[in-house]
């Protein structure tokens, strides 16, 4: 009975944040959905083909509205960001503890996903990334190397943070300092390295697929310029304003300053997720938005991971680990 009602929570959750994510954002004129539907956006954005592809039955063959359409797309990601990062958790904190921090995710999103912000704009391929990139972690903490690669390649279809899994992979299995204090496979360099090496093929290939098979649509595969401008600049500009730096740690929900504050409950590759959330949003600075809180998603994951379970930890009093 327990079980059954929370599956029903579970999809009142997600039905209730896809609702909220289309009625507080808007779709982006430069690249309309029904653009994306047709594979005809401009780059980067008709790129991120994997929803519009699983959507095109729905939308073309059964006639389902757009908002229709992507609005029950976003419910299913939700719903996989909840699994995937219960999954992600559960080898180190008890189930419960897992299942309650992974719901605990989406008391973190209102702020970067549903305030109206600069740029409130709703892309079917936002949630996903995130599940993926959960999903991902889920898969390589438990050794299983073979579908963490077919997931970079699905991934990558969805969109380029695909590329975080393999230096999470880096990040989790490289030079492991206490390897008491979580129990992850042991893969010595030799084997460690070709296994990532898949991972980075996986998405060269899916990417370069789509490159070719949308090679007619207009713009650049990465937006380095903004009108004549280097995107990195004017980021630089938007922080300039003493006031913008208080925005950044509420557009992660705040899990930046958590990760600093419970540093000492988290096992140590799990804490170096943090790092690879910290170099992606460097990289981020050269080719996104970075008053556009949307695109920290992926971030949001990286460091919500190591977060949940030292706050697990710590509310259950359990040692720091050496």
């Amino acid at each position: 009975l327990f079980r059954s009602r929370a599956w029903l929570a579970l999809l009142v959750l997600a039905a209730g944040y896809a609702a909220l994510r289309l009625d507080m954002n808007h779709e982006f004129e430069g690249a309309s959905w029904d653009e994306l539907l047709a594979f005809t956006a401009a780059k980067p954005f008709g790129l991120r083909v994997l929803i519009p592809l699983l959507a095109w039955p729905l939308h073309t063959l059964l006639r389902m509205p757009t908002t229709w359409v992507f609005g029950l797309f976003e419910a299913l990601a939700t719903m996989a960001l909840v699994l995937t990062t219960a999954a992600a958790l559960r080898p180190f904190i008890p189930a419960r503890w897992s299942h309650a921090l992974a719901v605990s995710l989406f008391l973190l999103l209102p702020v970067p996903f549903l305030l109206q912000h600069r740029w409130p704009i709703f892309y079917p391929y936002d949630t996903p990334a995130m599940a993926f990139t959960a999903a991902g972690i889920a898969l390589l903490v438990r050794g299983r190397w073979a579908l963490a690669v077919a997931l970079t390649f699905v991934a990558a279809l969805n969109r380029e943070s695909a590329v975080l899994l393999p230096f999470a992979a880096l990040a989790l299995f490289l030079n492991r300092s206490a390897p008491t204090d979580m129990s992850l496979p042991t893969w010595p360099m030799r084997q460690l390295l070709p296994r990532v090496l898949a991972m980075f093929a996986a998405f060269a290939l899916a990417r370069g697929l789509v490159s070719v098979a949308l090679r007619d649509n207009p713009g650049a595969p990465l937006q380095f310029l903004v009108d004549g401008s280097p995107r990195l600049l004017q980021n630089l500009a938007w922080l300039e304003d003493p006031h913008h730096w208080l925005y950044l740690p509420a557009y992660f929900g705040l899990l930046p300053l958590a990760w600093l504050l419970l540093h000492a409950w988290m096992p140590a590759p799990l804490r170096r997720l943090g790092w690879v959330a910290l170099a992606y949003v460097g990289a981020l600075m050269w080719v996104a938005n970075i008053d556009e809180p949307r695109v920290y998603g992926e971030a949001i994951v990286l460091f919500h991971l190591p977060v949940a379970v030292a706050l697990a930890r710590w509310l259950r009093s359990d040692p720091a680990p050496v």
